[in-house]
């Protein structure tokens, strides 16, 4: 699988549209296919019914019905469902199940994009909840789910209708028109795009299993029960608590006005909190602002949230690289420069940090001051150790990251079959 996401399979060729004849075919196909897709409407391949209501409270850990409620293809399921979250106990008579191949629609939801959402159910027996439009057909219904989730999403959006609640019912459903290929066509899309998915989800467990296994590093690493040691074998010295005032400094941000922001071209960039995400410095929401002196931050600083609206997000913060230095960074904000910021950088992701940051937080502002932040004592280990334990989170960070970016790749990979392999 990987090598057929990093390469397009010699099994697939472009379609030139501009040199076809045919007007119904993908700009992407497997080569043994060939000729035009049909046209059809929905209410003529396939027959429609809808679920049973299933409350939130009826949903319990140890139901013996699995079951699907219809907020869930909103949050828990992509187009094709085998592994079901929820359970409930309601009396099977009482109950609509399914049959493997059914493709399920919401009937209601906040918005028309949001209502347009299908998924494949692959299972029997799966109780299927109120609000929800249930699509039999003897086409594959995985590819129908794909299909109807990109290529037809914005049709199926402009057939639902409502306000504060938008609602879609079976007879505009079956008005809905698609073009099919050959089921043996329909199948083999199906398959490849599922495996597509399997890859996603195989990351995506990958990424979760590092980020756990930090976590439980760190938090050993910090409490001290693991340890490095010397080439030798022998121990490094004890650690030593020493308050971030006592090896290092903090930094104060840029107090500016309203009429002081300017176009990008006009000022300088001013770190904000928006501009930490994920312990990372982003940038699609700047601020410029035309001023003549501000304190600039320096490659290998940390940039820290010390005042915010929310909560949650005083103590967040980012590692300043080579390519920011010179940008300036808001008064809510500030910077903590030291000769320890290698290790440090990991401490400011620990639970002890989040902790002591909570500790600090002022009674009715949501902030931490720099003379509260200089206190936080913190466990130095010798700086021998503090290069093992850097680097070892560091490298832990790089496959995190690895990982992240081979998601992505593969979400565009299978953002661009979408617009390519319907029609």
């Amino acid at each position: 699988m990987a090598q057929t996401i990093n390469t397009m399979p010699n099994t697939i060729a472009n379609q030139d549209r501009a040199s076809s004849s045919y007007s119904l075919v993908p700009q992407l196909r497997f080569k043994e296919f060939e000729g035009e897709w049909e046209e059809n409407i929905l209410g003529q391949i396939a027959s429609f019914s809808k679920g049973k209501n299933i409350s939130k409270a009826d949903i319990v850990d140890d139901g013996k019905t699995e079951c699907i409620r219809y907020g869930e293809l909103y949050t828990e399921y992509d187009e094709v469902i085998t592994n079901v979250k929820s359970k409930t106990n309601i009396p099977i008579e009482d109950l609509v199940f399914s049959e493997e191949n059914y493709v399920i629609i919401p009937a209601s939801g906040e918005t028309q994009i949001d209502i347009a959402t299908a998924a494949c159910v692959t299972k029997k027996g799966v109780a299927l909840g109120g609000d929800l439009n249930i699509i039999k057909t003897e086409k594959d219904g995985i590819f129908l789910s794909y299909y109807l989730n990109s290529k037809k999403k914005f049709d199926i959006a402009r057939l639902a209708q409502g306000n504060s609640v938008v609602h879609i019912y079976s007879r505009q459903l079956k008005s809905l028109k698609l073009n099919l290929p050959p089921l043996p066509e329909q199948q083999k899309i199906a398959r490849f795009l599922t495996a597509v998915d399997t890859r996603i989800q195989q990351l995506t467990q990958k990424q979760e299993l590092l980020e756990q296994y930090k976590k439980g590093v760190m938090q050993q690493l910090f409490s001290q029960q693991l340890r490095f040691k010397k080439e030798d074998g022998s121990e490094y010295p004890d650690w030593e608590d020493k308050r971030l005032g006592e090896v290092g400094c903090i930094v104060s941000g840029l107090t500016y006005s309203p009429k002081e922001i300017v176009e990008e071209d006009e000022g300088v960039l001013v770190l904000r909190s928006s501009n930490v995400q994920g312990r990372k410095l982003d940038f699609n929401d700047n601020v410029f602002v035309n001023v003549d002196n501000f304190n600039s931050v320096q490659e290998n600083d940390v940039l820290i949230c010390v005042r915010n609206g929310s909560k949650r997000l005083i103590g967040k913060n980012a590692r300043i690289d080579k390519e920011s230095e010179g940008l300036a960074f808001g008064a809510f904000m500030t910077i903590y420069r030291s000769d320890y910021n290698d290790f440090l950088l990991h401490y400011f992701d620990s639970k002890e940090y989040k902790k002591e940051v909570h500790r600090n937080l002022g009674a009715t502002i949501n902030s931490i001051n720099g003379s509260d932040l200089k206190k936080f004592k913190v466990p130095f280990p010798s700086k021998e150790e503090q290069h093992q334990i850097a680097n070892y989170l560091s490298a832990l960070d790089t496959k995190i990251e690895t990982v992240a970016q081979q998601i992505e790749k593969t979400q565009l990979f299978k953002k661009g079959l979408l617009q390519q392999l319907f029609v």
